[in-house]
């Protein structure tokens, strides 16, 4: 996958801090503490003016699906109806390239369906039909913009180990990219401080 950080608002912690001084009726001398206890007390509100837009290629749909479920983001990707896959490129799960047997049967099932799917648009099948035949693990790229209020939720739910290798990964180098002074918000939410896991599993996000 690529990830790419195409904009993000600029002074994250300043911006913060000087929105949520209209709260206060101050002017924060120190933004970075201010922000800091902000989050620790989930008055998170004032995150909601931070925004970032990514651009996100190489994911599988299925991929794709768990990622929409964020509904707080924007989303705009590849069309299946509108653009042809022929010959499309797919994501293979490590469990998968690391097994020869079901490696060799995965890559043979997605070379029969390439084969079906052409053969299918040859058929004067247009490419929104067409499209029933192909698998999850079609790659797709799209664009993705949030605040970093639902960025943060993202990071909580999606860089937890239960999480599913290929969004956890994702997720992962989609915080490398932002603004570092707001990275230490970006953590699975047993590293949070403020969400309680009743099933603790070491709280490393690998």
């Amino acid at each position: 996958m690529k990830v790419t950080l195409i904009q993000q608002t600029p002074n994250p912690i300043e911006t913060i801090a000087q929105i949520a001084s209209i709260c206060y009726d101050s002017d924060p001398k120190d933004p970075m503490k201010l922000v800091k206890h902000l989050y620790n007390n989930g008055h998170h509100s004032c995150f909601e003016h931070i925004y970032f837009t990514f651009k996100i290629e190489g994911i599988s749909r299925a991929c794709s699906h768990q990622l929409v479920r964020h509904r707080h983001c924007s989303f705009t990707q590849r069309s299946q109806r509108y653009c042809s896959e022929d010959g499309f490129k797919v994501v293979e799960p490590p469990c998968i390239v690391n097994n020869v047997e079901a490696s060799f049967e995965y890559n043979m099932e997605m070379t029969d369906i390439r084969f079906v799917y052409a053969q299918t648009q040859s058929h004067g099948v247009p490419n929104e039909d067409a499209r029933y035949i192909l698998p999850n693990a079609c790659e797709t790229s799209l664009y993705l913009s949030c605040n970093l209020r639902e960025l943060i939720h993202i990071s909580n739910e999606r860089l937890c180990t239960r999480a599913q290798w290929e969004i956890r990964k994702l997720v992962q180098e989609m915080v490398k990219l932002v603004d570092p002074q707001v990275q230490f918000m970006l953590v699975p939410k047993c590293k949070s401080g403020r969400i309680i896991c009743n099933s603790p599993c070491g709280g490393i996000a690998k």
